[in-house]
């Protein structure tokens, strides 16, 4: 093999431990702020080039038995700092003139240095060369076995399966009162562990005063109304615990998001039709409805009694609160997009309580039918 062959190998080789390095450097930057960053740069040059110095070459250069004419410590600086920063300023064209009769690159120029074969240091360019292998090929395995043990590895290799059961804990019956006498009954989704809880507005403001029933039979009373959109029918509030002072920690969902949900897509509704507390329906993603108010239609049953109840997609993240089924057809099933809940909580809080929301808010009566007032054209789902 020729010298100019054996130059760009030991090139690369250089240029794979100046990697190293600098991976390294940006890690101290991280980690230990510019100081330890400034001092990491100084410590790698000095030591760069005291080796260079004593090699009387580059490391990569060691390993082929190559050697530099260097007159003193100021020609390695020279050329090994100043030479070769020039050289690959030039996006690497400083090494071409190897290739010349010369074969000197352009920081040999800058140096006035030649490299010539050495007989000399085999037994050291032995052990850089074992060496260079060893870090190498450990650098191979660490990265194949990170990657075979990456959490994102594991999570594509073996999905996890989702625990329907541990979702349905954090989905809620609610009864809402007119006076004293129940009036309606829907559903709900806890989504934090502090009480914070998302309905539809039909729901939760068609009575003055609301109860929450979790599936493990516990009751909460409905606080506040945190945040509404009238037009989505969306409706975010609070439960309080039945016992004042008592600290209480409650299930939640995850939200997700609609936007990746394809037709055809499994959905899995968690609701209380009827009355019927916790019941799981399946289905899949029918379309996407547009407009004004953007809709999920779903296969999955959507019953009266179901409405503000969560909808999830097959890896237990909540995609929609069911709303509405269309009575005069068969199996058409919406859902209000996730989106309007995660744009609600961005609000600030109404801190309403049901009543007030009832009377003052919607300007409801409490002895009439009448679900809104003149001004809003919004129609009531079935609930």
């Amino acid at each position: 093999m020729t010298v100019r062959l054996y130059r760009l190998l030991a090139a690369l080789c250089d240029l794979l431990i100046a990697t190293a390095f600098f991976l390294l450097w940006g890690w101290m930057k991280s980690s230990g702020g510019v100081g330890w960053w400034l001092t990491g740069i100084v410590l790698f040059v000095v030591v760069w080039m005291e080796v260079c110095w004593r090699l009387r070459g580059s490391p990569g250069k060691a390993m082929f038995n190559l050697g530099v004419n260097y007159g003193s410590r100021g020609t390695v600086y020279l050329r090994e700092l100043v030479g070769k920063m020039a050289t690959w300023l030039t996006m690497g064209f400083g090494l071409l003139p190897i290739f010349s009769s010369k074969q000197r690159a352009l920081h040999d120029y800058i140096a006035n240095t030649d490299v010539s074969r050495s007989l000399n240091g085999s037994g050291l360019a032995d052990v850089l060369r074992i060496g260079f292998a060893a870090v190498a090929g450990g650098l191979v395995v660490l990265a194949f076995v990170g990657e075979k043990n990456s959490p994102a590895s594991t999570t594509a290799s073996v999905p996890v399966k989702w625990n329907v059961g541990d979702s349905s804990k954090a989905v809620m019956t609610i009864h809402v009162y007119r006076g004293k006498d129940e009036y309606a009954q829907g559903s709900g989704f806890l989504i934090d562990e502090q009480g914070t809880a998302v309905s539809n507005v039909h729901v939760i403001g068609s009575g003055d005063r609301a109860e929450v029933e979790l599936e493990d039979g516990r009751k909460f009373p409905v606080t506040d109304v945190r945040a509404y959109d009238m037009n989505q029918d969306v409706a975010i509030f609070k439960i309080g615990n039945a016992t004042p002072g008592a600290a209480t920690t409650f299930p939640k969902v995850q939200l997700g998001t609609s936007d990746a949900l394809q037709i055809l897509d499994k959905v899995v509704v968690i609701s209380s039709p009827e009355g019927l507390s916790n019941t799981v329906t399946e289905g899949v993603l029918s379309a996407k409805r547009g407009g004004d108010q953007p809709a999920l239609q779903v296969s999955a049953a959507i019953s009266p009694g179901s409405s503000g109840g969560p909808v999830f997609d097959e890896a237990g993240r909540v995609v929609g609160v069911a709303q509405s089924q269309w009575e005069e057809g068969e199996n058409l099933n919406f859902a209000i997009p996730v989106e309007v809940v995660t744009i609600l909580l961005k609000k600030p809080d109404m801190n309403v309580t049901t009543q007030k929301f009832f009377t003052g808010v919607l300007h409801r009566d409490v002895n009439s039918d009448k679900d809104y007032d003149e001004d809003d054209n919004t129609t009531t789902a079935k609930h």
